[in-house]
């Protein structure tokens, strides 16, 4: 071997993950997740007419826009090189914003955690001045939002929370080192 040619590693470092948990999404929880968007919508429409229908529709922009500056403030403020790893997702569950890659356990918990509470902070801003239209469609959208990822959490609750976890449009990964 001639000493301007690169020399051949035996073992490069490459980080290995063991996959620990693969959690498949049934499709018709799915479906269900989905039916209960309309149902939600219904009752809305069904109690207070059309203003129901519209308090539903603009309350879903609202709560999507809140979750998604509530995430990017939180991720900047507590690890901002993994705020580039997150982006709006639509497939279902996984609607609003959400890692496009892996994302540590840990960080999801504690960004989810924040969401939960200041999403419910902010639906109790409106409280003194809006209707009651508008602070039940603006927490159901809250809730129905977090519930997969709460699901998610829930499932995940006893494993370590330096894991990685990849949500996938059918299964969810968790892995560790």
């Amino acid at each position: 071997m001639s000493p301007s040619s690169p020399s051949v590693v035996s073992e490069p470092t490459i980080y290995h993950y063991r996959l620990i948990r693969k959690i498949t999404l049934r499709p018709e929880s799915k479906y269900s997740y989905m039916a209960t968007a309309l149902l939600g919508t219904a009752a809305l429409t069904v109690v207070y007419g059309q203003f129901g229908l519209a308090v539903a529709a603009a309350s879903s922009v609202i709560m999507l826009v809140v979750h998604a500056i509530v995430l990017r403030l939180t991720l900047r403020r507590v690890d901002e090189p993994s705020e580039k790893k997150w982006t709006f997702r639509s497939d279902w569950p996984w609607i609003g914003p959400l890692p496009i890659l892996d994302s540590n356990l840990g960080l999801f918990r504690r960004l989810h955690f924040h969401l939960i509470l200041v999403g419910c902070c902010v639906t109790g801003l409106f409280y003194p001045w809006a209707s009651s239209a508008w602070v039940i469609a603006l927490l159901y959208w809250h809730f129905w939002l977090l519930s997969p990822r709460v699901r998610l959490l829930w499932s995940l609750r006893r494993e370590k929370g330096d894991g990685v976890i990849r949500l996938d449009g059918h299964e969810i990964y968790y892995y560790h080192r």
